[in-house]
C-alpha cells in the first residue's frame, strides 16, 4: 500500500514538473516573439542601411582629399549596428574618428554616446534613418580639457557612398535618351531661349523640371501676363501632363517626352480630370483662358 502510495505521489511530482516546463517555455516563445515583433513593428529593414555612407556620397577617397564624414557600418536582423564614424578636414588634413560603435535602432533611431574622438572630446552620436538617408548629429558636445585643434561635431546628412554620382549618369543617360524627342518638337528653339534668357537657367532645368509649380500654389493672371504666348499653352498642357496624360498632338507630345519628370501613362480617352487637386483646377482655369497659341 505504501509502496502504492509512494508511486501516485512520484507520478504526481513528474506531471507537475513537465506543466511548469511547458509554461516556461511558452514563456519564452512569448517573449521572443515579442521581441521580433518589437523590433520590426515601425516595418522598416535596418539591414539595408549596411554599407559605406558619406555627405554627398562621396567616396573614402574623395573625403581623404577634399574632406568630408563617412559612416561605416553593419546592421543584423535584430537591427544592431556597429560601425564607424570618420571625419577629416580638407584643409589641414586632420581626421577624427569614434570607433567601435554601438547599439540597437528603435524607431528609426539610435543613441550613441562616445568618450573620445581621436582628439579628447566627447558626446552623444545621434542616427536617424530616413528616405534612403543616415542623419547623423552630435549632442552633448564637449571639447577636450584645454580645447582641441579639431574634432567631429555638428550636424550632417549621409547617403550611400558613389550614390549621388549614380543619380547623376542615370539623370544625364535619360536626358540623352530623350533628347530626341525634345529636339523633333517645333517648340524646342523657342522654349530653349526662353530657358536662358528669361529664366536665366542654362543648364538641365529645361527639361528636368517643369515650368510652373501649378500643382502646388495659386496663380493670377496677372503672373502670366507677361509671359510668351507659346509659354502660356505649355504650362497649361503641363498640368496634365504632370498626371501621365498621353497628347495626341505631335509637338506636344515630343515636347513633353522630351522631359524627364514626364512618365506617359494614360491615354487621352482614358484620363479623368477628377485626378486634379484644388491648384490645378483654378490654375488650369485661368491657363484656359490665356491660351491663345
Amino acid at each position: 500500500m505504501k509502496k502504492f502510495q509512494y508511486i501516485v505521489v512520484l507520478l504526481f511530482v513528474i506531471v507537475l514538473g513537465t506543466g511548469c516546463s511547458n509554461d516556461e517555455k511558452q514563456e519564452n516563445f512569448l517573449s521572443e516573439t515579442e521581441n521580433e515583433i518589437e523590433n520590426k513593428e515601425d516595418g522598416v529593414i535596418y539591414e539595408v542601411y549596411t554599407g559605406n555612407w558619406s555627405n554627398d556620397g562621396r567616396t573614402h577617397d574623395q573625403i581623404l582629399s577634399e574632406g568630408g564624414v563617412e559612416l561605416s557600418c553593419t546592421i543584423t536582423e535584430s537591427n544592431r549596428l556597429t560601425g564607424t564614424l570618420f571625419a577629416q578636414q580638407e584643409m589641414t588634413e586632420r581626421f577624427a574618428v569614434v570607433e567601435d560603435i554601438s547599439g540597437e535602432i528603435e524607431q528609426n533611431e539610435l543613441l550613441f554616446d562616445y568618450a573620445d574622438d581621436g582628439w579628447g572630446n566627447s558626446g552623444t552620436l545621434h542616427m536617424q534613418f530616413r528616405n534612403d538617408s543616415i542623419y547623423v548629429e552630435i549632442l552633448n558636445y564637449c571639447e577636450a580639457d584645454g580645447g582641441s585643434d579639431y574634432g567631429i561635431s555638428g550636424y550632417y546628412e549621409l547617403i550611400r557612398e558613389n550614390e549621388a554620382e549614380s543619380r547623376e549618369k542615370e539623370l544625364e543617360n535619360t536626358i540623352d535618351e530623350r533628347s530626341q524627342y525634345y529636339r523633333a518638337s517645333a517648340y524646342y528653339l523657342e522654349i530653349v531661349d526662353y530657358w536662358e534668357n528669361v529664366r536665366e537657367a542654362r543648364d538641365v532645368s529645361n527639361v528636368n523640371e517643369p515650368l510652373f509649380a501649378t500643382n502646388k500654389q495659386y496663380y493670377t493672371k496677372e503672373n502670366f501676363e507677361n509671359e510668351p504666348k507659346l509659354v502660356i499653352h505649355l504650362a497649361k498642357n503641363e498640368i496634365y501632363a504632370r498626371h501621365g496624360y498621353i497628347f495626341k498632338n505631335e509637338d506636344l507630345y515630343n515636347y513633353f517626352m522630351g522631359c524627364v519628370w514626364y512618365n506617359p501613362t494614360c491615354k487621352a480617352e482614358d484620363f479623368d480630370d477628377s485626378v486634379l487637386n484644388e491648384y490645378e483646377k483654378a490654375n488650369l482655369e485661368i491657363l484656359a483662358s490665356m491660351d491663345t497659341y
